[in-house]
């Protein structure tokens, strides 16, 4: 009779036992089943709500993120200026019709030449005891006079011509149509293209400068020599207008470009290089080291473009470091974070409500 309280015990120990068990092992299923939380994200908010990108030095050497310190420059004040690629038929007919003209010119002289000489000669005959008759002196002397009438027409039409070409393109290039120059030759064989840059009216550039910088098609930066000051402006403009010639091989006549003329006092500031810019939202970005590792995205004004990059003189510093390359690897690690950030708060509003469901 005393067996049965100690088999009664004995079961319900193994009951508590199971149970506990049980419970343990539900804990581990469901700390096991629980979705493991996203790492770290390596950007976050910065100082008036910039956003700063963190990497580890590991990280920083495998994705080639490269810093250096913005290089003071020297920078002439720039207006923006509009540019149109000429074609360059009218400059060819104008030497061909140089040409024709001179021709002209030539054979009237000569001709000339031809018939002075005869009359000379017959007039010497005739005052020799009249050896020729006084009708052969006249209608040599009519030749020679028809002859030196005909060289003076010669003369004022190459003058016209002459005059009109440097009427519509000004001095220096109605001499080097004239003279087929170096330049002619440049720009007939598309070695060079020649542009019409007018300034916005109402500005003025006391002297014309010798370099202008052009946006290309392809937004890269070129550089135009100057040829000489336009004796005409563009009608649509109405500004002062300059030719220039450019070697960039991406211009076709007829194209419309966008030009940077530099005028006034020299400004002091810095070089952004064009490896530095990443391009969001239409607009130009550099990532600026604040410390170690720590990268922050500021935008940069491209109203005053250089050779290979841009000018800036606020915000930005001599010395100042900035990326210079990985700076699209930084630009889609910022964007990655947000990504991520974005679902961490997703997932903290899904689990508050279903905390409350269940308390509820």
């Amino acid at each position: 009779m005393k067996l049965k309280p100690m088999v009664a015990m004995t079961a319900v120990a193994a009951i508590l036992a199971f149970s506990a068990w049980h419970l343990t092992q539900g804990r581990e299923e469901a700390a096991e089943s629980k979705p493991e939380q996203p790492a770290e994200a390596p950007a976050s908010s910065g100082k008036a709500g910039e956003q700063v990108v963190v990497l580890d030095q590991a990280a920083e050497m495998k994705s080639g993120v490269a810093a250096a310190p913005l290089q003071p420059i020297s920078y002439h004040r720039q207006v923006q200026a509009y540019g149109a690629v000429l074609p360059l038929q009218g400059l060819i007919d104008l030497r061909n019709s140089i040409e024709t003209a001179r021709s002209q010119r030539e054979k009237a002289a000569a001709m000339l030449e031809t018939s002075r000489r005869e009359y000379e000669r017959l007039k010497v005959l005739h005052a020799d005891d009249r050896n020729v008759s006084d009708k052969a002196l006249q209608t040599a002397e009519a030749a020679w006079k028809t002859d030196e009438a005909n060289v003076r027409a010669a003369r004022a039409a190459l003058n016209a011509i002459e005059q009109n070409a440097r009427q519509q393109w000004g001095g220096v290039l109605a001499k080097a149509a004239s003279d087929g120059s170096p330049l002619f030759k440049r720009l007939v064989e598309q070695q060079e293209v020649l542009l019409q840059i007018t300034a916005p009216s109402g500005v003025h550039i006391p002297q014309p400068p010798r370099t202008a910088g052009i946006r290309l098609a392809d937004e890269a930066f070129g550089t135009a020599t100057l040829i000489s000051p336009a004796p005409r402006t563009d009608a649509r403009l109405q500004g002062t207008s300059y030719f220039y010639s450019s070697a960039a091989p991406s211009l076709l006549p007829g194209m419309n470009i966008t030009a940077y003329l530099p005028y006034g006092e020299k400004t002091q500031g810095v070089v952004i290089p064009a490896s530095a810019v990443v391009w969001w939202q239409g607009k130009a970005w550099i990532y600026v080291q604040e410390g170690a590792q720590h990268y922050v995205r500021q935008e940069i004004p491209t109203d005053n473009p250089i050779e290979d990059g841009w000018f800036a003189s606020r915000a930005f510093k001599a010395g100042e470091k900035i990326v210079v390359t990985g700076a699209q690897m930084l630009l889609s690690q910022e964007f990655r974070s947000q990504i991520q950030s974005g679902e961490e708060g997703e997932s903290g509003e899904k689990g508050e409500a279903g905390e409350k469901g269940k308390k509820e």
